[in-house]
C-alpha cells in the first residue's frame, strides 16, 4: 500500500510499525500541499542553491582527473584562475567554513549581560 499511495522512497523499516493513517499521510500530494511556501523558505532555497553552484565551480576548478585543470596547472595559470574564481564567486568552500566559524566565535556573547 505504501508503494502505491504512500511515500515510495520510504524504507521497510520506516513503514513497519506505523498505522495506516501515518503511512498514507506522507505522499507526493501531502508533501506539496504541506510544503513551506513562505518567502523565507524560498530565500533560504535560493541561498542554498547559490552556495551549491559556487561549490561546484570550485570543485570543477580543482578536479584532479580533468584535462582542463591539467592544462591550467601545466601552463602555470593556477593562481590566476583561482584569483578570478575568488573575485567572481568568493572564496573556496573550506575557506568560507573557516570564516563562518571565526565570525561565530568572534561575536560577543549576550549571556550574563544586563
Amino acid at each position: 500500500m505504501n508503494a502505491g499511495m504512500g511515500n515510495p522512497y520510504a524504507t521497510e523499516e520506516e513503514i513497519t510499525g506505523k498505522d495506516w493513517g501515518e503511512v498514507l499521510s506522507n505522499n507526493a500530494y501531502t508533501q506539496i500541499r504541506d510544503a513551506d511556501y513562505s518567502s523565507e523558505s524560498f530565500q533560504k532555497a535560493r541561498e542554498t542553491s547559490l552556495q551549491a553552484w559556487k561549490t561546484a565551480a570550485w570543485d570543477a576548478s580543482t578536479a584532479t582527473a580533468s584535462p582542463v585543470t591539467d592544462v591550467i596547472d601545466a601552463a602555470g595559470l593556477r593562481d590566476d584562475v583561482d584569483a578570478k574564481l575568488r573575485e567572481t564567486i568568493g572564496p573556496p568552500p573550506a575557506e568560507q567554513t573557516t570564516q563562518q566559524q571565526a565570525a561565530t566565535t568572534d561575536k560577543p556573547s549576550s549571556a550574563g549581560a544586563g
